[in-house]
């Protein structure tokens, strides 16, 4: 009996849903060490290989050794992951060698209906890829680090290129061939380059997402990517356009500049989602004067206002922009991994019109270490106006609500 326990479902599940079963290389491999206890499965191909390491039973009939099934029968094996009522439950298949070298697998779906699967000598290409894996120089690299790095591309679905520079703490992000460059802003980086293309970005999230491990070993070099986390082993050939590497930056223009308390700003966004219906619009408005920052969320009925000092005023003139609140917290989020209290931001325009907020490391970076996209609103600065006025009504022991800023 060869038993597929539960708490594999999630790796088991992905390696299924990569299967190409089109390709020339479209069995699925197995490398049973029963001395190591482990069955390892083989899929794809050079430009895509997907790998998993289950443990196996010592009650386990299989034998040490390696050969192939075919995998939309493999496939057919594994149906039971994808139906909700037998999401918990093992998959159990029958092993019977029957005086062969090779074995034979067998699903009993019921007494009436089985599936069988005669191996066959192991797929060559495999074994090569799955010795050039094991030779590989791979680095372990903190999980939570790669999905703060990655949370980056969120902002750029049509990324053809994520680039790190560990030397000069920089992520660099082409998309449509523009280059967008951010400092890295976290304290303890990795010691590695990397330059990897839109397939292998997409790989290392999914890896990242249903991995349980805090570290994903990494190597990466011009031509391939290998991704693992020791129980899931992904490799992708990487692709660049020549247009992609020659990309050029985008020319902002500064339109305002202002400083806020990080851990005040993130609590002021945090009571805003705790009202339902803020919650459900998602909108925050960022009302910027040289006397103050004032953070809100509003709809016809509820309202959260905030008011912040502003401690390096550029614009003459109020403005009122819009942003999505998901959005500008998990920009945030990644503040919170420098040692510094105060979150320097700027609103950049760029020149097809368009706004993005940086947010950086101090006053002088020269790159965000992320953006948010974010509008201009004028049509309801006078409105804002107007509630900050009424405001100071209610209260008028207060004083003006920027008083406490300009004494």
């Amino acid at each position: 009996m060869l038993t597929f326990q539960y708490q594999y479902h999630a790796q088991l599940k992905a390696f299924v849903e990569s299967l190409d079963i089109k390709s020339p290389e479209s069995g699925v491999t197995f490398v049973v060490v029963r001395k190591a206890g482990t069955l390892i499965l083989i899929a794809g191909c050079a430009s895509h290989l997907h790998m998993i390491t289950l443990p196996i039973e010592e009650e386990c009939s299989l034998k040490t050794g390696k050969f192939t099934i075919n995998a939309s029968l493999f496939k057919m094996f594994c149906q039971p992951l994808f139906e909700n009522r037998t999401r918990a439950e093992s998959i159990h298949l029958n092993v019977e060698y029957q005086n062969r070298r090779l074995p034979m697998l067998t699903m009993m779906v019921n007494q009436t209906t089985w599936r069988d699967a005669q191996a066959i000598p192991a797929n060559d290409t495999h074994l090569e890829l799955l010795t050039t894996v094991q030779s590989a120089g791979f680095e372990l690299v903190s999980k939570c680090w790669l999905e703060s790095a990655l949370n980056h591309t969120l902002a750029h679905p049509a990324l053809s290129l994520f680039r790190l520079n560990h030397r000069k703490e920089q992520l660099e992000i082409i998309s449509k061939q523009t280059l967008h460059t951010f400092d890295v802003p976290y304290q303890n980086n990795p010691s590695i380059d990397l330059q990897l293309d839109s397939a292998s970005v997409a790989g290392l999230k999914t890896l990242c997402r249903h991995s349980r491990a805090h570290g994903i070993y990494v190597c990466v070099d011009s031509e391939v990517a290998y991704f693992s986390d020791e129980i899931t082993t992904i490799c992708f050939a990487l692709r660049f356009d020549e247009a992609d590497i020659k990309a050029k930056p985008i020319h902002y223009r500064v339109e305002s500049t202002f400083s806020v308390h990080a851990g005040e700003l993130m609590g002021e966004l945090t009571a805003h989602s705790k009202v339902d219906t803020l919650h459900q619009q998602n909108q925050t408005s960022l009302y910027v004067s040289p006397e103050g920052i004032l953070i809100g969320s509003a709809t016809d009925k509820e309202a959260c206002h905030r008011l912040f000092e502003n401690k390096v005023p550029s614009n003459d003139a109020p403005l009122l922009y819009s942003l999505r609140a998901t959005e500008f917290k998990q920009a945030l989020s990644q503040y919170r991994k420098l040692s510094t209290r105060e979150v320097f931001l700027q609103v950049l325009l760029g020149p097809d019109g368009s706004r993005v907020l940086g947010l950086y490391k101090d006053t002088g970076a020269e790159h965000p270490y992320s953006t948010v996209a974010i509008e201009l609103s004028p049509q309801g600065l006078a409105s804002i106006e107007e509630t900050i006025e009424y405001h100071q009504s209610m209260k008028p022991a207060q004083g003006d609500l920027f008083s406490d800023f300009n004494d």
